[in-house]
């Protein structure tokens, strides 16, 4: 019996040799295969069986069937037991249904086992051995019980037979042979799955949105580099890795990227992080983020850095537009004031005297952005920017610090030096001609360091002081060029505007003088009677021309032009009292006027001529959407508004002393 044992179990053990000499990866995935395979060895041990008596054998079919279902699941043991079940019923015999009977259970509890432990026990296989020695003491005990289905009077015998064997080596050889099979598909599993990470990491590797390479510490040769980067260095793989990665970074970074070297070449594994350039394929700088960790490869633990790179030069060009605009004056494209401020406390004297600094201040600017529209100004603002920066040289600084105001830093400049800067800008401002009429002018004032104790500060003040007296002399008469260039652009796009502002002065001349008033006030009512409508500069030409009476948005863009004639002519010093006369020249005593609705005595006794004589010339003559009234219907209309629309005193004066009529 021993012997008949021993050889049951060495085909068993046979199993499992045949099983490390197949492909196994594929056969845990081919239960037919499987089931055949244990067929055929499950034939063999039956066919050399323990004979107990007539028709009553035993084998070591159990282990084979309980330990197919529990490694290989349901379709092969199926096909294994179905196998050796029909075999069985060929021998037949009074053991048949004993032996039906093991085979059923051997396959059931096999199979039961691997539904709901074999995935643990691939999980945790250092705890779960013990188990195999168990299932195997389970399913011989069945095939105990199993021996009640012999004839009666045999069980007894058979049972004193085969209990020793069955309970004591089967077990044993149940584990052993589990133990076996489940080693050998564990060892399997660990390859399949560092097959499955290695190809995995490949895949990422070669396919990951980002550049990655790996890179050999020991001497620098570029190991291995997926399509990304190449992508990323506009280069082709065989033509980078003939390269080191010194070669390829931008002179600039080359020392803080190999700083970072030195520390992971020194043990340092990172991880470690650094915006850097490379040079591309076409010598076109790129800005990159590398992050770089070191790993270890191969059997000698081999140290190699490996590198994850991402394209940053969108998000390095938007830092740099960021960094230029808060920098930067958006109009001009100099540095700003706060940049200014920045740059002068960090200035040092010391090796830079002397020092000058310039203040440049554009004279008139208010003027010109009232009367031609701000856009003009920033013209004008621009166009002296450009001329500043031509003016400089290479060491200056300039700055825009205010609307109309310019600072410039000039290392190493004598005052001498500087004012033939100044006039040489002066000049060229002043040859810019806006709209074709006016010249517009720039003042600087300057500040000079010569003790290189001293702090940049002080000139700074004193260009500060300086540009102010400066604009006293120079100013006045420049703004006041500007003024009249300004009617006279009026007058020139608009011949009727030009005859009517004749035709007011004239008037307003007039009534003055009949009213007695002193040769200046006669003078300056003269002067204002031919600015009065200076601020219709700004108004569109389509409403100027109009055929026909305006509509309602039209008049309210006509009756701007009291505000902004005041504006233009406030801004000059010597033709302020000028600006409140205009500002109030379509105001009424009955409070009823434009544009602060002022009545009776708050309105200037300026402003209450010029609308008389304002009115006098509209009414006698011709308009584009009526015709001119007679003298006479003319002087109806103003007695006919005395006391409402025009002052009572003032339009009778007029009536009679001007026009010669009676009241």
């Amino acid at each position: 019996m021993i012997v008949d044992i021993s050889y049951n179990i060495a085909l068993l053990l046979s199993l499992s040799v045949v099983c490390s000499l197949f492909p196994f990866k594929k056969l845990q995935d081919k239960g037919i295969v499987i089931g055949l395979l244990a067929s055929a060895i499950g034939l063999l041990i039956m066919l050399n069986p323990f004979l107990l008596y007539a028709g009553i054998v035993f084998d070591s079919r159990s282990i084979l069937i309980c330990v197919i279902g529990m490694i290989f699941g349901v379709v092969p043991t199926v096909i294994a037991s179905v196998s050796m079940a029909v075999f069985r019923v060929v021998m037949g015999g009074d053991g048949m249904v004993t032996g039906l009977t093991v085979i059923t259970c051997s396959a059931v509890i096999g199979c039961l086992w691997h539904r709901f432990r074999f995935e643990r026990a691939l999980e945790h296989p250092h705890l779960i051995g013990w188990e195999f020695y168990l299932v195997g003491i389970i399913n011989h005990v069945a095939m105990i019980l199993a021996m009640f289905f012999m004839p009666k009077p045999l069980i007894p015998s058979i049972v004193r037979t085969v209990f020793l064997p069955v309970l004591g080596f089967y077990p044993i050889a149940s584990f052993l042979l589990c133990q076996l099979l489940f080693n050998q598909l564990e060892r399997q599993n660990t390859i399949n799955k560092l097959e499955a990470s290695e190809l995995r990491f490949k895949t990422m590797f070669e396919q990951a949105p980002i550049g990655m390479s790996l890179t050999d510490l020991s001497d620098g040769h570029i190991v291995k580099v997926n399509q990304k980067y190449l992508d990323i260095l506009g280069m082709a793989r065989e033509e980078l890795m003939l390269k080191k990665w010194v070669e390829l970074t931008y002179a600039d970074d080359l020392q803080a990227t190999r700083q970072i070297t030195e520390r992971m070449v020194t043990g340092d594994d990172g991880p470690f992080s650094l915006d850097k350039r490379f040079i591309r394929h076409d010598g076109t700088p790129i800005w990159v983020n590398i992050t770089l960790s070191v790993v270890r490869t191969g059997f000698s633990g081999n140290r190699e850095s490996l590198c994850m790179t991402t394209d940053i030069s969108g998000r390095k060009l938007a830092e740099e537009r960021i960094l230029h605009v808060s920098t930067h004056d958006a109009l001009t494209g100099l540095y700003n004031r706060t940049h200014f401020e920045e740059h002068v406390r960090h200035l040092l004297v010391v090796g830079n005297t002397p020092l000058a600094v310039l203040y440049g201040d554009i004279n008139g600017l208010s003027i010109i952005n009232e009367a031609f529209g701000r856009h003009e100004g920033d013209a004008l603002i621009r166009r002296a920017a450009q001329i500043v920066l031509a003016e400089m040289g290479n060491d200056a600084y300039a700055a825009r610090v205010g609307g109309d105001e310019f600072a410039l830093v000039l290392p190493r400049t004598t005052q001498q030096e500087a004012e033939v800067l100044i006039e040489s800008i002066q000049n060229k401002v002043s040859s810019v001609m806006v709209r074709g009429s006016v010249y517009p002018s720039i003042t600087f004032g300057m500040g000079i360091i010569q003790n290189p104790q001293k702090d940049i500060n002080e000139a700074i003040r004193l260009a500060e002081n300086d540009v102010n007296t400066r604009k006293l002399f120079q100013s006045p008469g420049a703004r006041g060029k500007a003024v009249y260039a300004i009617i006279n652009t009026l007058h020139e796009k608009n011949k009727r505007e030009e005859l009517h502002s004749q035709r007011v002065s004239s008037l307003c001349e007039r009534l003055a003088q009949a009213l007695d008033m002193g040769e200046r006030q006669v003078s300056e009512l003269r002067t204002v009677g031919l600015l009065h409508d200076i601020g219709k500069i700004a108004i569109s030409d389509s409403i100027l021309n109009k055929q026909g009476k305006l509509d309602e948005d039209e008049w309210r863009e006509m009756k701007r032009h009291p505000e902004i004639g005041y504006r233009i002519l406030g801004a000059v010093e010597e033709m302020s009292d000028f600006a409140i006369y205009v500002l109030a020249h379509h105001e009424r005593p009955d409070g009823k006027g434009y544009p602060k609705g002022l009545s009776n005595g708050d309105i200037p006794l300026q402003s209450r001529i010029i609308a008389i004589a304002d009115s006098y010339d509209a009414m006698t003559s011709e308009r584009t959407y009526r015709k001119k009234s007679s003298v006479d219907e003319a002087v109806g209309e103003l007695k006919r508004c005395a006391g409402t629309q025009f002052d009572a005193h003032l339009v009778q004066v007029f009536v009679e002393k001007v026009l010669g009529k009676t009241w």
